[in-house]
């Protein structure tokens, strides 16, 4: 039996089994992207095209934050390639895929954060436990990684102001306190650690039978799935959800 997880779907089993089921089993999304996530992906795509030294979009929100990445990220000396896909094996019939935000030339990978309130240093402190990290640095044998991270607006319209008028403060409120660039790092035997962990979680997902509620996450994040979680039958009519395409959409592996 050939297993294969993403960080993603990695990250979501174990915050919860049962919204990892609903997403990965079933194969459901919402059907209209969160205005976050909608705002996260335009944001990526600007700054794919900044690291290809190419234009870009610079209307909306998005727009601001990728010039503000333009401005206080030191990216030109990456000499990155954008969206690199990956599939590696870790152990037999366990897999590992993905795709990269970006590989620099000497093989370090990059990934692009955006965070809302949560406070840059407190993120930061975070990355030393974070798995993506981990998972990206075990694909490319890398013993580092750069994370660069962005802090959506903390300010916000005001009732007579006009949109264009709440960009251009955007624009005057981003400063380096608002955006990072970070090297983190793990050793050979942190990482190696880490295998052996995600082979397990693996084997663990596979076996499976009972994918249970985590109501504990239910109560620190908004879920996209809380509507369905009690109460999902496969047969069922559903409103607000549809089927995937397949079970990793932003893969071509």
């Amino acid at each position: 039996m050939i297993t294969e997880l993403t960080a993603s779907m990695i990250g979501t089993y174990k915050r919860c089994p049962r919204r990892y089921e609903l997403e990965y089993i079933h194969n459901l999304k919402p059907t209209e992207p969160s205005e976050a996530l909608a705002i996260g992906s335009s944001y990526h795509a600007n700054v794919e095209n900044i690291l290809k030294r190419e234009s870009y979009d610079h209307e909306g929100l998005a727009g601001k934050m990728a010039e503000a990445f333009e401005e206080y990220i030191e990216w030109e000396d990456w000499d990155a390639q954008p969206e690199q896909e990956f599939k590696v094996r870790l152990s037999r019939g366990i897999y590992l895929k993905g795709k990269l935000d970006a590989l620099t030339s000497d093989g370090i990978p990059v990934e692009h954060k955006t965070i809302g309130q949560y406070s840059l240093e407190k993120y930061i402190d975070h990355l030393a436990y974070d798995d993506q990290i981990a998972i990206y640095m075990l694909v490319t044998q890398s013993p580092r990684a750069i994370y660069t991270i962005m802090q959506k607006p903390t300010i916000r319209q005001w009732k007579n102001e006009s949109e264009a008028e709440y960009l251009e403060r955007v624009s005057q409120w981003y400063s380096p306190e608002h955006v990072k660039s970070v090297n983190v790092v793990r050793t050979v035997g942190e990482l190696e650690a880490k295998r052996e962990e995600l082979i397990y979680l693996a084997k663990q997902i596979r076996q499976t039978k009972l994918f249970w509620r985590n109501p504990n996450t239910c109560a620190l994040t908004s879920c996209p799935y809380a509507s369905i979680c009690l109460n999902y039958e496969p047969d069922m009519q559903l409103v607000g959800y549809e089927k995937k395409g397949r079970r990793n959409e932003e893969l071509t592996i």
